[in-house]
């Protein structure tokens, strides 16, 4: 099924989803991705990045992978998903976002999948984040 491209509805029928989890941002060295397969369940996101495995996880890993990544883990984050079957080649539903939550001093990491947009906030700005969404 195709997603939607006009901005106007998905702006309209965006529904953000909260997750009530915590999230964190670590790399590793691709050499360690078999390693990292034991936690599958727990890992959000994998980008492979010029430097490293860029990865996005869930709290109960966060210590294990503590030990496989190269830098600081970064976080907590809270994970909000765009409900909203958006079209790959939209423009503007990402912008239209984190503008809104930049001009309330959020910052955000994004990422569109297959099927939805996903935005990562300050874990402690979720609740402000979750309001400037619905009201947009």
């Amino acid at each position: 099924m195709a997603g939607e491209s006009d901005l106007g509805k998905l702006l309209h029928r965006m529904d953000p989803a909260l997750d009530s989890g915590k999230y964190y941002f670590a790399t590793v060295d691709e050499s360690q991705l078999m390693a990292l397969s034991a936690y599958l369940g727990s890992i959000v996101d994998v980008f492979r990045e010029e430097e490293g495995l860029s990865i996005v996880i869930d709290e109960s890993i966060k210590d294990n992978i503590s030990e496989l990544s190269q830098k600081e883990i970064i976080g907590p984050f809270a994970f909000i998903t765009i409900k909203m079957n958006s079209d790959l080649s939209s423009i503007g539903l990402l912008a239209k976002i984190t503008s809104a939550l930049a001009s309330e001093g959020i910052s955000v990491n994004s990422f569109s999948a297959y099927h939805h947009a996903h935005i990562f906030v300050p874990f402690d700005k979720k609740d402000e984040a979750m309001e400037i969404l619905n009201n947009i």
